[in-house]
């Protein structure tokens, strides 16, 4: 949502209150950007302003029209839609560069996934899924980033990035390919005019997916078995889930990704 507040902050005075306020920090548009959790939002920022809440998922246009949520947030703003932008620091952009072989960002997990509890909303790989797709990956001589925090499950082989990472990590699907379950980094491809190859098991593609990504989904949703807890894969949490997916669905899921990859690199 960086640009289109950008566009509103270049016409009249705007503060920004966020979970992510490094998203907004070397913006030279904007007054002030502070963090959601500072005990003063209301004394200090809110109290004597007008405060308009940007939540895509909360229009009803989000659904019923598929609109994206770059579409939503200019309509909520009241602002033309324009190029995405994300102003970095200087040593930001100097880390912007992977220093391993042919890197692929990949993530099997919803954000929500972590040892409280499985992802609600069932986007996340079952974590022995995840382990073959990586597995593949790197047989075929790419280095695979995983994007998690640092309570999910952890890959073997492959490098990791943590959400805390996101601030310049956005910027990565410009020279890197994506593969993904519905979080994330499909939406920052697709504000980047970039593709990303996206696994679709219980969300919707049509809702919440761009047609520009390769967008996986055969019409059936999946089997879903309890997730293991990440210390203790034995032990089941109640009523929590992830996703399932048949051998020749992984397979299939494999083929489009190391074609997706060749694509970047050959």
């Amino acid at each position: 949502m960086t640009w289109a507040i950008t566009e509103l902050a270049k016409k009249e005075e705007v503060s920004v209150i966020t979970s992510r306020p490094l998203a907004f920090r070397w913006n030279p548009y904007i007054k002030a950007v502070h963090w959601t959790w500072d005990r003063a939002l209301w004394e200090n920022v809110i109290r004597g302003n007008e405060l308009i809440t940007l939540e895509p998922y909360s229009d009803s246009d989000f659904y019923n029209k598929g609109e994206n949520r770059l579409k939503v947030s200019a309509k909520q703003l009241k602002v033309e839609e324009s190029n995405p932008c994300l102003f970095l620091a200087e040593h930001e952009k100097l880390s912007n560069i992977l220093p391993w072989n042919r890197p692929v960002l990949f993530q099997p997990f919803g954000s929500s996934m972590n040892k409280y509890g499985a992802d609600k909303s069932y986007r996340s790989f079952k974590v022995e899924d995840a382990q073959y797709i990586a597995d593949n990956l790197r047989a075929n001589w790419y280095t695979v980033y995983v994007v998690e925090t640092d309570e999910q499950p952890k890959l073997n082989g492959c490098e990791q990035f943590t959400t805390e990472d996101l601030r310049w990590m956005v910027t990565l699907p410009w020279r890197y390919p994506v593969i993904w379950c519905d979080s994330c980094l499909h939406h920052a491809s697709k504000a980047l005019w970039r593709s990303a190859l996206v696994m679709w098991a219980w969300t919707d593609a049509w809702r919440f997916g761009y047609d520009t990504d390769i967008n996986l989904r055969n019409g059936e949703k999946y089997d879903y078995v309890p997730f293991r807890l990440w210390i203790d894969f034995n032990t089941d949490i109640q009523n929590q889930y992830c996703n399932v997916f048949t051998k020749e669905r992984l397979d299939n899921f494999i083929n489009e990704a190391l074609a997706l990859c060749s694509q970047w690199y050959n």
